[in-house]
């Protein structure tokens, strides 16, 4: 079955739960979401072997006191406002 399909079939029995189960559903959705869009990619999905991954984690440990003052925060708050 197609995703479409099975989701218009989800979408199809919520309409007979009453509100309140309904309204669980939706949050429950919402929080999977959040969980999948916020997950970290796998090596593979990166394209990274093992060895490459740590060899990248050694070779960026360097920056890792200027990357943690809190003063950098600013720059995640630039990178967020770019992506909306």
């Amino acid at each position: 079955m197609e995703t479409k399909e099975y989701a218009q079939q989800i979408v199809d029995e919520l309409l007979y739960l009453p509100k309140e189960k309904i309204i669980e559903v939706a949050d429950f959705v919402h929080f999977l979401r959040e969980k999948v869009q916020h997950r970290k990619p796998t090596l593979y999905e990166a394209g990274l072997t093992r060895a490459e991954a740590l060899d990248l984690k050694r070779r960026l440990s360097t920056f890792e006191n200027d990357w943690n003052i809190p003063d950098m925060d600013a720059y995640d708050n630039i990178t967020h406002i770019r992506n909306l």
